[in-house]
């Protein structure tokens, strides 16, 4: 991040300072206005958040009984709340112990107190444990005219909250700044700053942040939808990123340094014992330019030749993709993740213990063979240098959790389907909380038959199972006595998720 750009964020703090002062004091009380979260917890330490409404000093406290009482795990004051970071408060709680429930909140003297939240850590990597946990991501919380909300009021993070998971994934889109509902899209960091506050709005999505931690990263819409960080306005991301870190307890430090990017990626790694790791990717922020322009859209330049000459596909699509177009998205060159993220990540994976190594990631690696220039599929050399490396190295145990799709999508990655179909992990693609489905979008551009072209490629992709038209979120759970593994999406009920006119459960177990 430029020292011009970060000087451009520190003056519309500033100006924002200045504006907020008078009116944060004229109260006699502090308030806490947006709930507490805790976030990207190992086996000794968490991050924990606030927000209160003025600038002043606050103090964390955190014990590791429900009752608040006797000798305090973790205790830090925080001397004064910044309104350059719109009064949010982060604290890194340190010296905990693993595989320990804690609770926590936040106070101004004896005055002004937070809700209570709470949150586990890790066990210690060489502890055989079971684990459960959710992850969904894709929530618009944009609300019409007159306060009624543009989607729905995050009823899928109450199922979510109701499993009682170890932790939840919140994997992209954590907002909307750019939701079609908007009078106009965020751009600089007081919308942005607004755009989180509307969706901490939603109770649904501050009893989940309270009840249990959160691993949060970004995909597009925390800046503006599909951005690449090759064309993207620096200061704008900057701006973006800014506030999802205001308003995420994610830790800032240690994250990789790479100078091709716009920032350096938000790519972490957290062990819980001896079954789970995680790999928390960032495809956005090194990301190159899309192929979209060149290939002038074509709706399926990724399809074989042969496919594309045959009805229906042909009624779409020209014999070839337009020249340069398959040039531009086959090109090594090209990548999603950035030179450092990569050759750390697949370091991590091929150092990795763990039985099940579970993969975050924003976009689907699985092949649909449509509009593939936001996915993987859209970079086609670095996601066979992924899956490759993955098979030349005999890494087990992958799997893909994936979101941004707006769809239940479960199914086998393979290199190429077609020409190299052999499984090289489970990908299991779910989601939204609260935007348009998947579904909806495809009949908004292609209409009807559109929707039924789609399906047909999905079919010849192998897909396990699909619902392209229901919010969900998926729950994991690891079992260390039997080794298993079990993924599966569940809609607002708490019900799997089933493929539509079938009983096919959008749910799969790995394992001996």
């Amino acid at each position: 991040m430029s020292s011009r750009t970060l000087g451009s964020i520190a003056a519309i703090g500033a100006v924002l300072a200045l504006a907020v002062s008078s009116q944060a004091q004229s109260g006699d009380v502090p308030v806490f206005t947006d709930g507490v979260a805790s976030g990207d917890v190992t086996a000794s330490s968490a991050i924990l958040w606030t927000r209160v409404d003025r600038e002043t000093p606050v103090k964390v406290e955190v014990w590791s009984n429900s009752q608040l009482e006797g000798q305090k795990s973790f205790q830090k004051t925080v001397s004064r709340v910044s309104a350059l970071r719109d009064f949010t408060v982060k604290v890194d709680a340190t010296g905990l112990l693993p595989d320990t429930t804690y609770y926590y909140r936040f106070r101004h003297g004896n005055e002004a107190f937070s809700e209570v939240g709470t949150f586990r850590t890790a066990p210690s990597p060489d502890s055989p444990a079971d684990l459960r946990f959710t992850y969904t991501g894709d929530a618009d919380g944009t609300r019409r005219a007159g306060g009624a909300p543009a989607f729905n009021e995050f009823e899928v993070l109450d199922a979510a909250r109701l499993e009682g998971g170890a932790f939840w994934i919140f994997d992209g889109d954590t907002i909307y700044a750019d939701s079609s509902f908007r009078a106009s899209p965020a751009t600089t960091l007081p919308e942005y700053h607004a755009a989180h506050r509307e969706n901490r709005g939603y109770e649904n999505l501050r009893e989940l942040l309270a009840s249990t931690s959160v691993y949060a990263t970004m995909d597009d819409h925390e800046v503006v939808n599909d951005y690449d960080a090759e064309t993207v306005d620096h200061e704008r991301y900057a701006a973006g990123r800014r506030a999802f870190l205001d308003y995420y307890p994610v830790r800032e430090t240690g994250l990789p340094h790479d100078p091709t990017c716009a920032g350096d990626p938000l790519y972490r790694t957290f062990r819980w014992g001896s079954e789970v790791e995680l790999f928390v990717l960032d495809e956005r922020s090194c990301r190159s330019s899309s192929a979209e322009e060149i290939c002038n859209g074509d709706l399926g330049p990724t399809l074989p030749v042969e496919l594309r000459s045959q009805f229906p596909f042909a009624l779409f699509l020209t014999p070839q993709p337009p020249p340069g177009c398959l040039e531009t998205i086959l090109d090594p060159g090209r990548t999603m993740l950035g030179p450092v993220q990569k050759a750390q990540l697949f370091a991590d994976l091929a150092a990795s213990t763990a039985r099940w190594k579970l993969i975050v990631s924003q976009e689907p690696v699985q092949q649909f063979h449509a509009l593939p220039y936001d996915r993987f599929e859209g970079y086609v050399a670095e996601r066979t240098e992924l899956l490759s490396f993955i098979v030349a190295n005999q890494i087990e145990g992958v799997k893909f959790l994936t979101t941004d799709t707006h769809a239940t999508m479960l199914n086998q990655v393979a290199i190429d389907v077609f020409a190299a179909p052999t499984p090289v992990a489970v990908e299991l693609v779910t989601g939204p909380i609260a935007t348009f489905t998947f579904q909806v979008e495809v009949i908004r551009v292609a209409g009807q038959f559109g929707l039924q072209i789609f399906n047909q490629l999905l079919t010849l992709d192998g897909m396990d199972c699909r619902n392209l038209n229901r919010n969900s979120y998926a729950l994991v759970e690891a079992e260390a006595g039997p080794g298993t593994l079990v993924l599966s999406s569940k809609d607002e009920t708490g019900a799997i998720v089933t493929e539509p006119g079938t009983t096919t459960q959008c749910a799969v177990t790995d394992g001996p």
